[in-house]
């Protein structure tokens, strides 16, 4: 599994956050859920210094097709990406779909390179 990983500076935690959940729904994609790591360690009495943020998020059309093909590449669904709070800034990671997932269907293929590029103008929309 490949991650692609992208330093972003100058902005505030909520700030990429907020960029980031505008810039999924832009794509066409759905949250799901929502993991802010550190509220929630801290909410059980954990430590937690750094900042951590996850996203669940779907396309419907685009996991229909992939499911259609294989309904076990359902292991590999929803698509995540983050932002992880680093020494010099910020990082956005998401595993690349086109690394998980391999057919030789080209409907899924096609979807899979669908979804990785709106993974990466996602992670562009942050810097």
């Amino acid at each position: 599994m490949e991650m692609i990983k992208r330093n972003v500076n100058g902005k505030d935690f909520e700030s990429l956050k907020a960029l980031l959940k505008n810039a999924i729904l832009k794509e066409g994609f759905s949250i799901l859920s929502e993991y802010d790591f550190k509220k929630i360690l801290t909410s059980k009495g954990m430590k937690c210094d750094d900042n951590a943020y996850v996203i669940d998020m779907c396309n419907p059309s685009k996991a229909e097709k992939i499911l259609a093909s294989k309904i076990s590449f359902g292991i590999n669904l929803p698509c995540k990406i983050g932002i992880f709070e680093e020494k010099d800034g910020y990082t956005v990671i998401y595993p690349d779909p086109v690394s998980i997932i391999k057919s030789e269907d080209s409907t899924v293929q096609s979807s899979l390179n669908e979804i990785s590029g709106a993974l990466k103008r996602i992670s562009l929309a942050l810097e």
